[in-house]
């Protein structure tokens, strides 16, 4: 497991002191502020307490949060080491770089969909809390 940390803390270091070598745009400061919303806000946020309740409480609920956060860091950590061997910087140039352009078009189109998705979940979400305050 050290070795493990040290080698990721080798790899930061190196991919810092690198050049950039995605010419391709970056993310501007609106694209930002939307994903950051995106990520603060949710969908699932605004029925915490409804979902905290079906799953049998508060114990049962963290403890499948705690399962979900090793996927979560595991599949952070296999894109941040596939962007280090790759040299690319976003995630649709990592997938096209290690997939090839065909399989990065349907990550692509795929990323539309979900935020298309997640856009619909709020509009449902929103109607069901506003039918509860009339």
């Amino acid at each position: 497991m050290e070795e493990l940390a040290k080698e990721s803390i080798s790899l930061l270091a190196s991919a810092s002191a690198k050049p950039p070598l995605d010419v391709e745009p970056r993310l501007g400061s609106m694209g930002a502020v939307f994903i950051m919303l995106k990520s603060a806000l949710g969908a699932g946020l605004l029925n915490f307490p409804w979902a905290f309740e079906r799953a049998g409480g508060v114990r049962s609920a963290v403890s499948v949060e705690l399962i979900s956060l090793v996927f979560l860091i595991s599949g952070l950590i296999i894109l941040g080491y596939s962007s280090s061997i790759s040299g690319q910087y976003t995630y649709q140039a990592v997938v096209k770089k290690l997939c090839g352009r065909a399989i990065g078009q349907l990550c692509e189109i795929c990323f539309v969909f979900n935020l298309f998705m997640i856009s619909v979940a709020f509009l449902v979400i929103v109607n069901d809390q506003l039918e509860k305050c009339e």
